[in-house]
């Protein structure tokens, strides 16, 4: 989480995340050393009264600062591409997750782990649904909410996110997640937590009036403690009294 007189990102929660913090240190190096190089040569033109005629109308000057910017831009392209085919690759989730944006809270439909359901009273269930909305009396301020959304740790889940009135922004820093959910069109984003924790997010798309209390909270398990806890909450927002609870296996499942 971002603390005051933090100089750099978040600690890194996500394989993804790693590589952008790497790059970003690759490319400030270079830039650091880009701006020591013209400092240099802009004081030594300014306090220097010698005039060098071979250094006006050169070609091979000009031939000199045309090609070297080139190759730096080579050496930034490369692993910016690498970062970005990472962000961008499509895996096979384990679990797939739906976010959906709301002004101003978010809703959460969460899939049962390894693809079974659950029967209670005839009824069958195949996921849980519930609203994370934002709490006052709880700290980090203006970052917590009532209910987080639990993923399972070392995993790879899907996010299909979409609004159903306004743009929002689903913005999780620590994992390197930023995604547009918009009115009408589903998004998708892939993580694989690489560390269990506690983690906060925001809305990072000005949405209205109360677009800055629109927190994301997001806790990381393991996966036998995702499995209980998934149940748990199946089980405490059923209003009617269950006697008789099976788990059924899944030959395919979908969510």
């Amino acid at each position: 989480m971002t603390s005051w007189m933090m100089m750099s990102f978040q600690d890194s929660c996500s394989f993804t995340m790693m590589e952008l913090s790497l790059f970003h240190d690759y490319m400030l190096s270079i830039l650091m050393g880009i701006v020591v190089m013209i400092t240099y040569i802009l004081f030594y033109i300014i306090f220097n009264k010698n005039f060098y005629k071979n250094l006006s109308e050169s070609t091979k000057i000009e031939i000199i600062w045309s090609v070297v910017p080139v190759f730096i831009l080579i050496m930034l392209v490369m692993p910016s591409m690498k970062v970005l085919y990472l962000m961008e690759d499509i895996k096979t989730p384990s679990l797939n997750f739906k976010i959906v944006a709301h002004q101003w809270y978010w809703s959460y439909i969460v899939p049962f782990f390894k693809s079974y359901f659950y029967k209670i009273n005839s009824k069958e269930y195949f996921f849980h649904e519930f609203d994370s909305i934002m709490e006052n009396e709880k700290m980090p301020r203006l970052l917590n909410c009532d209910k987080s959304l639990i993923i399972p740790y070392k995993t790879n889940s899907r996010f299909l996110l979409f609004s159903t009135d306004v743009i929002h922004s689903f913005s999780m820093p620590s994992m390197g997640l930023k995604v547009d959910a918009l009115p009408g069109r589903i998004n998708q984003l892939f993580v694989n937590p690489s560390r269990m924790g506690m983690f906060f997010g925001q809305c990072s798309e000005i949405c209205g009036a109360n677009h800055s209390f629109m927190p994301i909270s997001m806790k990381v398990v393991d996966m036998k403690t995702y499995d209980n806890i998934t149940k748990n909450f199946l089980l405490e927002n059923i209003s009617e009294n269950f006697t008789n609870i099976k788990k059924i296996m899944l030959l395919s499942y979908s969510l």
